[in-house]
């Protein structure tokens, strides 16, 4: 049997893939001056969708611990880009709602998202994307 090589491990390279394209992403959005973090833009993105969501859910759904979620939604707060609201049915819970300037952020951080994905993937094929994606989803069926 051949000895684990960690440098070129599947891993490695996937783990390499992902901090390469968030910090493009951190890059591309710091070029135009938008006042948030890929970290952030990972939180306001299912905002976005469902606007008004527990501190709990945006932990589950961007699959980061309450504390980290905590964190980011201080300094979104901080920053006048949401807000807490109580919970009408539960007092001990806060709901995450989208300023105003949340709000405008969404167009011009989604194109630079898109913009990093169309640059990560210069040179590869469509063939070639849906086989990554393909094997990417049976990663996440075996062990997510």
């Amino acid at each position: 049997m051949e000895a684990f090589k960690f440098e070129t491990s599947f891993g490695r390279v996937l783990g390499m893939a992902h901090t390469a394209m968030y910090r493009h992403l951190g890059k591309l959005m710091k070029d135009r001056n938008l006042p948030i973090t890929p970290d952030q833009f990972r939180l306001l993105a299912h905002l976005w969708q469902n606007d008004g969501l527990q501190q709990s859910e945006l932990a589950l759904c961007t699959n980061r611990n309450r504390a980290n979620v905590t964190r980011i939604v201080d300094i979104l707060e901080r920053e006048g880009i949401v807000k807490r609201q109580d919970d009408p049915n539960d007092r001990r819970v806060f709901r995450i709602f989208l300023t105003d300037l949340g709000k405008q952020l969404k167009k011009e951080t989604a194109t630079c998202a898109h913009q990093s994905i169309e640059d990560a993937l210069i040179g590869v094929s469509g063939e070639e994307r849906a086989i990554a994606i393909n094997v990417l989803k049976k990663i996440i069926a075996n062990v997510g």
